[in-house]
């Protein structure tokens, strides 16, 4: 039976792509004491400003953030951002009336990876963006789901029976395959239908 990876293996495995790794291929130099050195990637020359390549998670996060905002601002939202970072990314509000404020957890990735951490079922209204393929924003996805909607899929994908989840409280999936991104479909950010699927939420 196959060990369940730890969350700092999950975290690792988002920010680094190790499809092409081979395993011990430096070995031997590392033990002879080659050094080794981390190279973050450069922005492309793209005429794209969010186009870039490599795996440097603040520019990660940043373009998913920029991105994230587009897309509220287009379906008609104010956004803020905490000062602090204790869990919540942005702050999306319609300045009407019927004033409606929601707590956002952002998760952005240059692929099309899926997570759901337990600690953000205390967040009331809590919407969970997920920010595919920031790094190409033409080809980019975004997901809004509350925590319910994404325990759910969860639930149905069978994932809250192993181990990360029932003892860790927390699973991640590098890259949805075809199934999930069925599951996932209804929640596509779209600017037209956001408003209504906020109002939804309460």
């Amino acid at each position: 039976m196959k060990t369940p990876m730890s969350k700092e293996e999950m975290e690792l495995r988002n920010r680094f792509d190790f499809s092409k790794a081979v395993r011990g291929k430096f070995h031997e130099r590392y033990k002879k004491g080659q050094k080794v050195t981390s190279l973050e990637g450069q922005p492309d020359s793209s005429n794209d400003p969010l186009v870039f390549s490599g795996n440097d998670s603040q520019l990660i996060e940043i373009a998913g953030k920029h991105l994230l905002i587009s897309r509220f601002v287009a379906a008609g939202f104010e956004v803020a951002e905490p000062l602090r970072d204790k869990g919540i990314d942005l702050i999306v509000y319609r300045d009407s009336e019927n004033f409606i404020a929601h707590p956002v957890q952002m998760k952005a990735s240059t692929m099309e990876s899926f997570s759901l951490d337990r600690k953000y079922e205390k967040f009331p209204n809590l919407l969970i963006a997920y920010v595919w393929n920031v790094n190409t924003s033409q080809q980019s996805d975004i997901y809004v789901l509350t925590f319910g909607d994404a325990l759910k899929i969860v639930e149905m994908k069978g994932y809250a029976a192993t181990d990360s989840w029932t003892k860790k409280g927390y699973y991640f999936v590098r890259n949805a395959g075809s199934e999930l991104k069925k599951m996932l479909k209804p929640y596509q950010m779209i600017a037209e239908q956001l408003p209504e699927k906020i109002q939804a939420i309460g």
